[in-house]
């Protein structure tokens, strides 16, 4: 039977087209290297988990150690293979964040989540992209880089971004990686705020150094991750640090955002490692969630190297002290114990001398800064002070480099200064507690619109307050401040601003044991823009309007919930009080002669307030300088002469 032509036609291009297809279907050879792209990646995550000690024998890549896996159904499309198993992949990596911009983070309910609630990680294949020379002040090294393929389905986007991006290796020119074992390597994740912004927030920065100066000297290798904010991003990131700013911990930062505490990812490690043909690692880390993720991948970990930077700053150790407490970062607890004996150091250097500080501070026993409230401890001048001062000039006046603090390198504590320790301070020979210096520190602190912690007495009330010029008090400030004290937020100022905002005596027999000088009680009038008073908001409005010299009586509504306090016009040299302290300070530092005040209650005994030595405790946690009633009384004597 003749068939007619139009249908020959149609027949003809029917098997044309089937045969493009076929031709498009294989494989480019660019990616033919150990099987394509999606047939790797099917292999790498269907590999049954091995040994270190079997991954470790074979020494060669990981395409070879899996290339034998045949355990896939042939007769199963390609695609619906490859889908299904970057779903599968991806349902096991983190939750991703909700993309939603919170519009108030302190009212976010606390989302409660850890470790035990993901799923194991699973190997992740990357592509070598090119290398280039990296020349730095450091030396000359080697940048290589990386990608994570995208296969183009919805699984692959979504498991990209946990993946690290574009990851990429480090290493010194003369020490290059390539077939090793043992390798020291430290698997670093992009911090933004700290590597390029030189946030003083946390250690990453000086963690990187530290890992690129050894490698340059003794070799091995960094693989660099783009994982900010251990792995929520940068703007989550940011969301945690105003957290951070109101008393979280790092940790209860990311819970409360709804994150875990650590979300980063090592899927592409064993891959790389494979390509550089390194059998087994040093880990360079203080993190022993990297090494058990590491171990949970197939990673020889034959060791760690600790990565503990010389010292704390006031920015950061409540960060490393977290991480040493609640993240099990146990290398940390020598850096927190010399901070704990001593202050942070940058309180009192120069902007500009951060590099001599870093040294000065890694060579010092103790850092010449006040550091808790114990008595000042006599010392011989020659042989305790420090010949070098913090921003690296000359030798500096012993007294304002004098140790304030009993050290643990000092001789043993009498029973005298045990007990004086623990109930509170009282003035030395010298008519100093904590010495001069700590005045210093304070009025510069102040000065920057910084709060300090100043104490007063033992045999007075024993007690520390909050200090700051009113003037700088930000919302954020009276959230802290009401945060961790009676939340009675007081407001000194001198008699002649009390005229002139018509703020009488609250009560005309005043009976207060110390003779605080209360007066009515305000709040910002309401043309201010302010509701009830009480949000941190309204009260740092009003006391700021307080500060403000062009403000009088009409400003102000009576009663409301700031307690204004008239403070002696001779300062602390009339009267003892932290009302007049927190007035003197004020002056000393330029700004307006008005101070924000407020008792500070125990974290440790909550129905008591905060005494010695929790006092000091909290002031090197949380970057605070502290000094003493006493002490600016003795600093305006010896300087009004």
């Amino acid at each position: 039977m003749l068939i007619p032509m139009s249908i020959k036609r149609q027949c003809l291009l029917l098997l044309l087209l089937l045969s493009c297809t076929e031709a498009f279907a294989r494989p480019h050879p660019l990616f033919a290297r150990g099987g394509d792209v999606k047939s790797s990646r099917r292999n790498v995550l269907q590999a049954p988990k091995t040994s270190s000690s079997s991954s470790s024998s074979s020494g060669g890549s990981l395409d070879e150690s899996h290339s034998n896996n045949n355990d896939v159904n042939e007769n199963e499309p390609q695609q619906q293979k490859d889908d299904s198993l970057l779903a599968s992949s991806s349902s096991d990596a983190a939750p991703l964040p909700n993309k939603k911009k919170p519009t108030n983070y302190a009212k976010l309910p606390r989302i409660i989540q850890n470790d035990s609630q993901q799923q194991p990680q699973l190997p992740t294949i990357v592509e070598f992209v090119a290398e280039t020379k990296l020349p730095t002040d450091l030396g000359q090294f080697q940048l290589r880089a990386y990608r994570v393929p995208d296969d183009g389905s919805v699984a692959s986007r979504k498991l990209l971004p946990a993946l690290g991006g574009d990851p990429c290796v480090i290493y010194a020119t003369n020490h290059p990686p390539f077939r090793q074992s043992s390798l020291p390597v430290r698997i670093h994740d992009q911090c933004l705020t700290s590597e390029v912004f030189r946030s003083q927030r946390c250690d990453c920065k000086e963690q990187l150094q530290m890992a690129l100066k050894h490698i340059q000297k003794h070799g091995g290798c960094i693989i660099y991750l783009q994982q900010e904010g251990r792995g929520i991003g940068l703007a989550n990131k940011i969301a945690a640090y105003a957290l951070q700013d109101l008393g979280l911990d790092t940790v209860d930062a990311n819970l409360h955002l709804g994150f875990p505490e650590d979300m980063r990812e090592y899927n592409v490690v064993p891959s790389i490692l494979a390509d550089l043909q390194i059998s087994s690692i040093q880990l360079m880390t203080n993190n022993p969630r990297k090494v058990k993720l590491l171990h949970d991948l197939g990673v020889r970990v034959d060791g760690t190297l600790p990565m503990v930077v010389p010292s704390t700053n006031q920015y950061n150790v409540k960060y490393m002290e977290t991480k040493q407490r609640r993240m099990n970062h146990d290398n940390l607890a020598s850096v927190l114990l010399r901070s704990d004996a001593n202050v942070v150091a940058e309180s009192v250097a120069s902007n500009d001398g951060a590099g001599a500080n870093t040294a000065a501070m890694s060579m010092m026993n103790v850092i010449p800064v006040n550091g808790g409230m114990v008595p000042r401890r006599v010392v011989d001048a020659q042989a305790d002070a420090v010949p070098t001062s913090v921003n690296g000039s000359a030798a500096a006046d012993t007294e304002s480099v004098q140790v304030s603090v009993l050290v643990d390198n000092a001789a043993p504590a009498s029973a005298n200064d045990i007990a004086a320790i623990a109930e509170g301070v009282q003035a030395a020979q010298d008519g100093y507690c904590f010495g001069k210096q700590s005045v210093l520190d304070a009025i510069d602190a102040i000065g920057r619109g910084n709060m300090v912690v100043v104490v007063d007495d033992m045999n007075r009330e024993n007690e520390g307050d909050f200090i700051m010029a009113a003037d700088q008090c930000s919302d954020l400030d009276m959230a802290r401040i009401v945060r961790y004290s009676s939340g009675v937020v007081c407001v000194a100022m001198e008699e002649e601003r009390m005229r002139q905002l018509e703020l009488p005596p609250m009560v005309i027999n005043n009976q207060d044991p110390k003779g605080t000088a209360f007066s009515v009680t305000v709040d910002a009038h309401k043309k201010h823009g302010i509701s009830t008073g009480i949000s941190a908001f309204d009260r740092a409005k009003t006391i700021r309007l307080l500060a403000d010299a062009s403000t009088d009586a009409s400003d102000f509504s009576r009663p409301g919930h700031i307690f204004p306090l008239r403070a002696k016009a001779g300062g602390v040299l009339e009267r003892d009080g932290h009302t007049e302290a927190a007035v003197d300070l004020s002056k000393l530092a330029g700004r307006a002669p008005v101070g924000v005040l407020c008792e500070i209650v125990s974290e440790e005994h909550p129905t008591e307030m905060m005494r010695l030595p929790e006092l000091k405790r909290f002031c090197i946690r949380h970057g605070l300088v502290m000094t003493s009633i006493v002490d600016i009384a003795q600093y305006r004597r010896e300087t009004e002469r």
